[in-house]
């Protein structure tokens, strides 16, 4: 085997590494996006949830209301 040949296969090996690595990187990025599309989606809801407890309470008149020993 020759130097260039030598040279060539040890490309194309670093190639294929590459492009495995790759392909490993790219599912990390897409199993990521998915679970932060999954967090936005739970942010959102408990954010709805917070907002409608946030709403105001009945008024209530405490002269009216008996003290809790009563």
């Amino acid at each position: 085997m020759t130097d260039l040949e030598k040279r060539a296969t040890h490309l194309e090996m670093s190639v294929a590494h590459l492009q495995h690595d790759l392909e490993t990187l790219e599912k990390a990025v897409l199993d990521n996006t998915e679970k932060l599309d999954r967090v936005l989606a739970a942010l959102e809801r408990l954010t709805q949830k917070v907002s409608s407890a946030e709403e105001p309470a009945e008024q209530r008149d405490l002269e009216d209301e008996k003290p809790p020993h009563y």
